[in-house]
């Protein structure tokens, strides 16, 4: 540990010298200021993504995912700043910086002229979000925002995840499990929430059950395929970020409900979701708190047939099954976000979720076990079930937690974020219950000309139902709890160098500990005959013309729920209790700790050309705990302490060439990890005399390393839409399979079969990336309303170096978890409120996990999923109509505001009693007109700031332009799309040592008196202005 302290300080020692040596000796890094903010459109809706670029310097910032930026390091003076989005117009400020202070300044963009008669909301506005974070990341990044998932029926993130391209999901029970990002296993992937790793509630990997997540509880999905030196190290496929509900710009309330039915199930499905936000003290404490709950009654039918081949070629079915399950998934969750500044250099935030999944199940299932090539096998029918405080259902129940508390400052030219964190998953399974009948040397008839729907059909004197002639195979009762903690800090430097440059450098930490504790019973009934006769008096018949795989299978008879959960099985006058060693010996517990450090330096080395170069160094340090077990003695005892540990260098370099504003070409190399999964690091042994196999762990397994290279090329319409086409490339050294060999000699005995998990060899994997997504608006006007979305990725992989016994020379194998094809396509139509949606994804097979031999390679099966959704929008929001401070009425009158002086002292708005529209806006001094009507007194606009103008009106008398646009447009409150000029001559402009772009009413369409209309385009001639604007008359 010593050893990792003493290198993280020295990258950190280097990384400080870098940045002192870019800064000029003569530097008072007291004195110089900076600018903050927020992005928002004129609804206050956030804008992440967007681009705030300061000319003067040619160095600029990104909106982050909740819309601030923050531009440190400026001397003081006058900037042009220019913001920029997807979308939206453009905007062109002067900012002056004071010394040693820092400016607080929100933005506020209009939608861009090809919008402006679009009502841009729901999907649409979800998409512009996106695609603006896309655009202007130096990496390649796919998101999917909150507004997009809400149009699509997708009850978790795993859903919502596969609509991106280059993501596989993995399914279970109907909905998306575990997602795949560019042909890689789930194992190769990371997921995090707001950056920190979610620890997994399953008790062997590390995956991630993504169906634990409700869909509207997450602000954001961000999926990195390429990552930089700021994030963690183990993404070999990417990095998948979800992204919580953020405090609001403005006071959120937003309630939704919905229902479904399901067929398999027949019962209805329930969803509901509350979210409140506001901000109080002045907008300096910002708080949300979002609640969602689901209730999803469903079910599925199965059939799984196990292939065998015997020494003279011949090919049979081994093992028959065929399922049904009844589930019932509820999910609550709750999520709280707050953020408090102490000023405007420092600020701090917490959030935290609460996610927690019950999920019901009671499976019904007939198995032939055992057949041989002539059809003869053993029958066993099993119901699973639990205990009545359980609805007589297995019970799965997870939970995940994670809470941060982090801080952001500025310290003239440095800035510094923190985080503390704490995460928690766990998975209890309380009294889980089976009860399995079995009936031997039965004979069936195989049908195997269709290899993927075999028919079993009894033979003479054989059967597939329950009935007196089966007996007792096995009656259990198990309890399993697994429990991951982890305890993180990490701390980041930003240095803004005077060459435009830009530093940053951080060290994080991370204890985590996993434990895993199965406890499990066999029960023998004292008086087995009266058990079997009492058993077949309570049987449910589960055999239905709606099986999905074909009608021709039927799973037949069985215990019924409520029998099996009704069983007193610790009434020992019933039943004898035996405790199962065997099942122990999957019992561990481990505790990994993982310190990295990183440096990043970031160029832009001409105007279109941006560089980040960095490296990151992650120490691992093991221990791992586990379980021994030998049938020959019953026992299972503890394994010792076995340590481990070890060291990796990632470096990285991305470039991004803007070709121009719309066209953007990426490229990239870079190193990441993937960590072995827990139970492949467990240090144990089980040994199976009965069978003659034996299971062992293996606490030396390296990661997996990657050498990733990557290229893209992204073009954006300026009507909101994107088309991308990228390759990539991994080199995969020491990727990890578990080795099944056959008749293997282990420490002097020969065992027919010998499992461990091994650093099976290298692999390359390469593919290729296409997106394309846009309204039809292009082609007519008419069409605007209507859009496709797709994607299409093709991998292609190959394994070499193989180091599996048995296969080493075998050419043409792929990679596990790899599909060589995923796609997805989405046709939508959006007007008003009306949102209808078909959709389309599909992934093809793969090999899931490798045999022996190519025969027994088990694949995953091809994935078609199509879903049509519709949907109205009733109401958007509700205004709220301002009051008057002092009388506590509506203001609907100009007098009221000439007559009372105190109004003015108070920094009141009036807005008029039916719209809710602004009227007055009250500071301090400077009267100016605007219309006919109304007066407007200011100078400070943010006092007004919850509002914005339609319409902006400057009467006949104004002489100056400093109260009625200046303090406004600079304030970044001013959105109008209009503005009336009502004096013939044009107005003068406040003199600010600058010119005045600022004062002048620019991105704007501009309505002046038509004999004036020369005079008003010589005077924006004048001040290099008339470009910015589209004069017409009235």
């Amino acid at each position: 540990m010593k050893k990792v302290v003493r290198a993280v300080s020295l990258m950190l020692l280097m990384a400080g010298v870098c940045g002192n040596a870019f800064a000029e000796e003569n530097e008072n890094i007291v004195r110089q200021g900076a600018i903050r903010g927020r992005v928002i459109d004129n609804g206050k809706q956030i804008l992440p993504g967007a681009s705030i670029f300061v000319e003067n310097l040619k160095t600029g910032v990104i909106s982050d995912v909740n819309g601030f930026y923050t531009l440190p390091n400026l001397k003081p003076g006058t900037y042009t700043v220019k913001v920029t989005y997807v979308g939206y117009s453009p905007i062109e400020m002067k900012v002056t910086v004071p010394e040693g202070k820092t400016l607080e300044k929100d933005i506020v963009m209009n939608e861009g002229v090809e919008l402006q008669e679009v009502q841009v909301k729901g999907a649409f506005q979800g998409q512009k979000k996106a695609i603006n974070t896309q655009k202007n990341n130096l990496g390649i990044t796919n998101v999917v925002s909150a507004d997009q998932v809400g149009k699509f029926p997708d009850s978790n993130i795993g859903d919502a995840l596969k609509r991106i391209s280059g993501i596989n999901v993995q399914y279970d029970q109907g909905e998306a499990r575990f997602g795949q990002v560019r042909g890689t296993s789930a194992d190769l992937s990371s997921v995090t929430i707001n950056g920190n790793r979610v620890p997994s509630a399953e008790g062997d990997t590390r995956n991630v059950q993504l169906d634990l997540i409700p869909a509207d509880m997450i602000q954001t999905i961000e999926v990195s395929k390429v990552v930089t030196p700021d994030m963690d190290g183990d993404a070999i496929g990417g990095s998948i970020n979800l992204v919580t509900k953020n405090s609001p710009y403005k006071r959120t309330i937003n309630a939704t409900a919905g229902s479904g039915y399901n067929w398999i199930s027949e019962k209805a499905q329930l969803n509901l979701g509350f979210t409140y936000g506001d901000r109080f003290f002045n907008d300096r404490l910002g708080m949300l708190l979002s609640a969602s709950y689901q209730n999803a009654p469903s079910g599925s039918y199965d059939t799984e047939f196990m292939w065998e081949q015997n020494e003279d070629g011949k090919v049979y079915v081994s093992d028959y099954q065929m399922r049904q399950y009844f589930v019932t998934r509820e999910r609550q969750s709750y999520s709280a976000a707050f953020d408090f500044d102490i000023n405007e250099n420092h600020k701090l935030t917490f959030k935290g979720i609460f996610n927690n999944r019950n999920d019901w199940e009671n499976r019904y299932r007939t198995n032939i076990k055992d057949l041989d090539e002539n059809g003869k096998g053993t029958v066993r029918i099993q119901t699973k079930a639990g205990t009545p405080d359980n609805r007589n259902a297995r019970l799965e129940r997870q939970r995940t937690m994670d809470f941060a508390l982090g801080g952001e400052h500025l310290w003239g030219a440095i800035g510094m974020d923190w985080n503390a964190s704490y995460a928690k998953a766990t998975e209890e399974r309380p009294n889980e219950r089976y009860l399995d009948f079995q009936l031997k040397k039965q004979e069936f008839d195989m049908d195997l000309s269709d290899e993927r729907q075999p028919l079993a059909t009894p033979g003479t004197g054989s059967t597939l139902t329950l009935s007196d002639k089966f007996s007792l195979k096995e009656l259990t009762e198990q309890q399993e709890d697994i429990k991951e903690e982890d305890m993180k800090f990490s701390a980041n430097f930003k240095a803004s160098l005077n060459n435009g440059a830009k530093l940053k450098f951080g060290a994080k930490v991370v204890r985590k500990t996993k434990e895993k504790e199965i406890d499990f019973y066999e029960y023998t009934p004292k008086d087995e005959d009266a058990f079997m006769t009492n058993s077949l008096k309570n049987t449910v018949d589960q055999s239905t013309d709606k099986f999905m795989p074909s009608d021709k299978y039927q799973v037949g008879t069985f215990a019924s729920k409520e029998y099996v959960g009704g069983l007193n099985l610790n009434d020992a006058s019933q039943f004898d209790k035996e405790q199962v060693q065997a099942e122990l010996a999957e019992n561990f517990e481990a505790r990994e700790t993982v310190s990295s450090g990183y440096v990043r330096f970031d160029h832009k080395f001409a105007s279109d050309i941006n560089l980040m170069a960095g490296l990151r160094m992650e120490h691992t340090s093991l221990r791992y705990t586990g379980r021994n077990y030998d049938d020959e003695t019953d026992k299972t005892t503890k394994t010792g302490r076995m340590t481990n540990s070890y060291v990796n260098f990632l470096p990285s370099i991305l470039v991004k060439w803007d070709v121009n504003d719309d066209f953007k070409i990426r490229g990239s190399y870079t190193q990441t990890l993937s960590r072995p999964k827990y139970s492949a690091l467990v240090p144990s042994v089980n040994i199976n005399r009965g069978d003659n196999e034996i299971k062992i762990g293996n606490s030396d397994l390296k990661p997996t390393i990657s050498y990733n290279f990557d290229l893209s090329a992204d073009y954006y319409f300026k009507s909101v839409g994107l088309v991308s086409a990228g390759f990539f490339y991994k080199k995969i050294d020491d990727f990890i399979v578990d080795q099944v060999l056959t008749n293997y000699e282990y420490q002097g005995t020969e065992y027919t079969r010998f499992t461990q998990p091994k650093n099976a060899g290298n692999a390359n994997l390469w593919g290729l990336e296409f997106s394309y997504q846009r309204d039809f608006g292009f082609i007519a006007p008419a069409l605007k309303y209507v859009g496709f979305y797709g994607t299409y990725t093709y991998t292609h992989s190959r394994v070499e170096d193989f180091n599996f016994e048995g296969r080493e020379n075998e050419s043409g194998l792929s990679l596990p978890g790899s599909p060589e094809h995923t796609a997805n396509a989405s046709l939508y139509f959006e007007k008003g409120g009306l949102n209808v949606r078909l959709s389309y994804n599909f992934a093809s097979d793969f090999i899931d996990e490798m045999g022996p031999s190519t025969f027994y390679d088990r694949y995953y099966d091809a994935v078609n999923y199509m879903d049509v959704n519709a949907s109205y929008t009733f109401g958007k929001k509700v205004k709220m109509i301002g009051k008057d401070a002092i009388a506590g009425k509506k203001i609907t009158k100009v007098s009221i505001a000439k007559k009372n002086k105190s109004i003015a002292k108070q920094g009141q708005c009036i807005y008029e009693k039916k719209s809710g529209k602004l009227l007055i806006a009250v500071a301090k001094k400077n009267v100016v007109k605007i219309g006919n009507k109304v007066k407007l007194i200011s100078e400070d606009a943010s006092l007004c700031g919850s509002r914005q103008l339609k319409k902006l009106d400057i009467g006949a008398s104004v002489k100056t332009l400093q109260g009625a646009w200046g303090e406004f447009y600079r304030a970044g409150y001013v959105t109008t799309t209009k503005v009336y000029f009502r004096s013939k001559n044009p107005p003068k402009l406040t003199q600010n040592n600058d010119k005045n772009y600022c004062y002048l009413p620019i991105f704007r369409d501009v309505y002046v008196p038509k004999a004036s209309l020369k005079k008003y385009k010589k005077w924006y001639k004048k001040n290099d202005a008339l470009q910015f604007v589209k004069l017409k008359t009235f």
